[in-house]
């Protein structure tokens, strides 16, 4: 009899262990098919969203793992809510037991209000091996710069799991770009979009492709920086995710008009607008539309935009949007010069922007003030602008603007007819140039060289000068820079 009962068990035993993997990897497909349907709905909501929002397949799927496998009511109404989009449900559930969770999820519908909140415990949020890297991802998305930059130096890679140290990388090139250290940033973006695009989290891998678009569209590669904005723009078309197919599309709009395809940028920004969900994105074209016009000279145009995109974000109490919007409104006065004008504007746009700790664009808009103080022949008041920004650059390395200083402080020098100073800073800031492959930046640089060494009578060196800076025109593939550097060396 016992022996009976020991042949029942082993059958019972033997069934059980080829019934349990069976059982765990219906489960498992099941959980798979829910994380993937949350994902895309919560991007499908996203899209008509006004707020700027997180998006995490990481997130996501981890809080769907832990909804899947509770078996309290709550849990299982969350996750339904989530498989349509909504997470307030799950973020409201995860409140008490994780609140580092439960604030990732809210800045999946409203980052900035998250982000004030995450901001006050940020100490914890730095030695958070789990959730610490979504701090600086956060704060890149809603333009601190600061924040970002200083979480990074913050969080030790070294604790970061292969997901997580992902984030951080993609955080990285962004902090390397605004350093401008542009082979750092391509290698950390591209170490980010191996493992996104590995995971095929579609969403973070359009996103990198479009911050290596920039990177390499700024190290003047402009043929791979189209090639990986096209990619983002494939993911967002095969998802159907009409507000990312509109901002990748703007984007490149706005490479064709750095190369001065003109009617394909306004073909792109067209497009871009037609794809666009929300008026802030929307806003957002209409000021890459003036830039556009502003190029073409066509003021009016420009202005109507700037206007329009300032008013939606003033409605929408965008600070970042509305700092942009005025820093174009100023572009345009300088372009007009009209420069009492510009200078308000792009004083107010610099009080705008450091009201968000962005330091990249408050560099521009003290570098476009020192510019117009130039042409206003004020240039004590100038200099001033211009040594604040190198002493600024100091602590933040934002070489970009460094260079520009240089290069204005040569021509300052230059007016003062002091040409070997001149030299010296013009020189100081093609090595900047230089360091980060910025093309017309050394063809600006190589251009007043030329102009110095004619006016010392080394005609032989101001030619050779000339000459390099037309081979760093031919590499921009402008046109018409290409033409004016011509007629400039014709005439050394």
């Amino acid at each position: 009899m016992s022996e009976k009962y020991f042949i029942c068990f082993i059958i019972i035993v033997f069934g059980i262990s080829l019934i349990l993997p069976l059982v765990y990897l219906c489960l498992h497909m099941r959980l798979k098919h829910i994380q993937k349907l949350v994902c895309l709905r919560v991007l499908k909501r996203q899209q008509k969203s006004e707020c700027t929002t997180l998006f995490s397949a990481l997130i996501l799927n981890d809080c769907c793992k832990n909804l899947f496998y509770y078996t309290d009511k709550k849990a299982h109404l969350a996750l339904a809510y989530l498989a349509v989009g909504k997470v307030q449900k799950a973020a409201d559930f995860f409140r008490s037991s994780d609140s580092m969770l439960s604030l990732l999820l809210d800045a999946h519908y409203d980052a900035g209000k998250a982000y004030k909140k995450i901001l006050k415990q940020k100490n914890q949020w730095y030695i958070s091996k789990k959730y610490g890297v979504f701090l600086p991802v956060i704060a890149y998305l809603l333009f601190d710069n600061h924040t970002m930059h200083t979480a990074i130096t913050k969080i030790n890679p070294q604790k970061l799991n292969k997901s997580t140290l992902s984030y951080y990388n993609y955080c990285l090139a962004a902090s390397y770009l605004y350093d401008g250290d542009m082979l750092s940033a391509s290698q950390k973006a591209s170490a980010a979009l191996d493992y996104f695009r590995k995971k095929r989290y579609s969403y973070e891998a359009s996103r990198c492709y479009l911050l290596l678009g920039e990177i390499y569209r700024l190290s003047c590669v402009n043929d791979v920086a189209q090639t990986m904005i096209e990619a983002a723009i494939k993911i967002n078309q095969e998802q159907k995710l009409s507000q990312l197919h509109g901002k990748s599309t703007a984007s490149l709009g706005m490479l064709m008009l750095f190369e001065n395809r003109l009617e394909e940028a306004e073909d792109k920004f067209n497009r871009a607008l037609l794809l666009a969900q929300t008026e802030n994105l929307r806003a957002d074209i209409r000021n890459q539309k003036a830039l556009l016009y502003l190029a073409q000279n066509k003021h009016k145009e420009a202005e109507k935009e700037v206007a329009s995109a300032l008013k939606t974000f003033n409605a929408l109490q965008n600070i970042h949007g509305q700092a942009f919007s005025l820093q174009l409104t100023a572009q345009i006065a300088f372009s007009k010069k009209q420069y009492g004008k510009a200078l308000k504007y792009a004083t107010q746009a610099t009080v705008a922007y450091e009201q968000n700790g962005n330091v990249s664009a408050i560099f521009e808009c003290l570098y476009l003030s020192a510019d117009i103080l130039f042409r206003q022949n004020k240039v004590k008041k100038s200099e001033e602008l211009l040594r604040r920004i190198i002493k600024e650059d100091e602590r933040t390395k934002h070489n970009f603007h460094v260079a520009n200083a240089y290069s204005l402080l040569g021509l300052i020098y230059l007016r003062k007819n002091e040409l070997q100073r001149a030299k010296v800073l013009l020189q100081q800031s093609l090595h900047l140039e230089q360091r980060h492959r910025r093309c017309e930046g050394m063809v600006s640089d190589y251009t007043n060289l030329a102009l110095i060494d004619n006016l010392s009578g080394n005609r032989e060196a101001a030619k050779n000068n000339m000459q390099t800076a037309l081979d760093y025109a031919s590499e921009t593939g402008n046109d018409e820079l290409i033409e004016l550097i011509k007629k400039k060396l014709a005439q050394v």
